[in-house]
Order: C-alpha cells, then sequence, then structure tokens
C-alpha cells in the first residue's frame, strides 16, 4: 500500500512541478514573444516605412500625371472637333493631292526636256558634221578648181 500512497503523491508532484514549470515557462514565452515582435519591429519597420513614403510618393505622381493626360485628352477632342479645324484638314488633303499630281508632271516635264536636249544635241552635232563636211567639200572643189585653172594657163 505504500508504493500505492508514493506513487500518488509522486504523481501529485510531478503534476505540481509540470503545472508551475508551464506557469514559468509561459511568462518567458510571453517576454520573448514580445523581444521578438520588438525585433522584428526595429528591423523591417524602417524599410516599410520608406517603402510606404516612396509608394506615397509615386500615387501623388501618377494622379497628376493622370490628371495631365486628361487635361491633353480633352484638349485634343476639343481639337477635333472643332469645324474650321476639320476644313483646313480637309483643303491640306485636297492641296497634297493637287501638288502630288504637279511634281509628277513636273517630273515627266523634266524628262521630256531632258531627252530633247540631248536630241538637239544630237542634231546640232550632226549639222556641224554635215557643215563641216559641206565645207571640205567646198574647199576640195575650190582645190580643183584653182588646180584645173593653173593647169590651163600654164598649158
Amino acid at each position: 500500500m505504500m508504493t500505492d500512497v508514493g506513487e500518488i503523491e509522486a504523481a501529485e508532484i510531478q503534476l505540481k512541478t509540470e503545472k508551475q514549470s508551464s506557469e514559468d515557462s509561459e511568462v518567458d514565452f510571453s517576454e520573448a514573444v514580445e523581444k521578438l515582435a520588438e525585433g522584428l519591429l526595429s528591423i523591417y519597420q524602417p524599410p516599410l516605412e520608406q517603402v510606404k513614403h516612396e509608394l506615397f510618393e509615386l500615387t501623388n505622381k501618377q494622379e497628376t500625371l493622370l490628371a495631365r493626360m486628361q487635361l491633353e485628352n480633352k484638349k485634343i477632342h476639343e481639337t477635333f472637333e472643332d469645324i474650321d479645324l476639320n476644313d483646313m484638314f480637309s483643303t491640306i488633303k485636297i492641296y497634297q493631292g493637287k501638288l502630288a499630281v504637279i511634281r509628277k508632271e513636273m517630273i515627266n516635264i523634266h524628262e521630256r526636256t531632258s531627252k530633247l536636249k540631248k536630241r538637239v544635241l544630237r542634231l546640232q552635232q550632226i549639222k556641224q558634221k554635215q557643215a563641216m563636211n559641206k565645207e571640205q567639200q567646198r574647199e576640195q572643189e575650190l582645190r580643183r578648181e584653182q588646180e584645173l585653172i593653173g593647169k590651163s594657163t600654164t598649158n
């Protein structure tokens, strides 16, 4: 019997010591948790604050940029809705077409005049050759006549 009582008392003592150690460990854990939380906050809070600040600046810049873009869009739409401006653009298109036609005609005329100039030069050269040939023939005829006249006077 004694062993039964000793075992029961030992079990009760063990339970008490376990309760005390668990209560003590709970206190130690809560302090450890607080210290770990403070440590993590001290490590990560400054970069996170910096990121938060940068995101805030970025958001502000994006909002101002968005406002500017909307204003520019409004100006562009107003420009497209302007009747006089649309008439001017249609007139510009018409005159660009006319200008393209005139340019093609000028290129065509330039090519034709270049060909005519070449032809004129060839014709001038041919006429010069013919004139030279006629001149040479006249000189030859004059020489022959002079030779004939010179021979007949010596006879």
